[in-house]
């Protein structure tokens, strides 16, 4: 099967929107059910959570400052919350793959 494309989306507090980022949201673009990946801060991970990147981006967006991003910075800017890497986009079809 074919790589995903996704969208990048930083997650800030609300009360400090120009300050680090707290997490990442890796969406897959696509027409169907929500896909996405973020970082699980519990399991050390990047995680299939569609629920809480649905939650976070479309039922209560006024709980985090969100900023879409390109690749880059989201590469960039997950150094700042973890010391694992952004999966690449066949990484992280993979594990939306699994998932589902």
């Amino acid at each position: 099967m074919a790589t995903l494309t996704f969208g990048y989306f930083l997650l800030r507090r609300p009360d400090d929107p120009t300050g680090p980022p707290v997490n990442l949201i890796a969406e897959a673009e696509s027409a169907g059910p929500t896909q996405a990946v973020i970082w699980d801060r519990s399991t050390d991970a990047w995680t299939f959570r569609p629920d809480v990147a649905a939650a976070i981006l479309w039922a209560n967006p006024e709980r985090h400052e969100v900023q879409r991003v390109d690749r880059a910075a989201a590469e960039r800017e997950t150094t700042r919350f973890t010391t694992v890497p952004l999966p690449t986009e066949a990484e992280l079809t993979e594990i939306c793959r699994r998932a589902t």
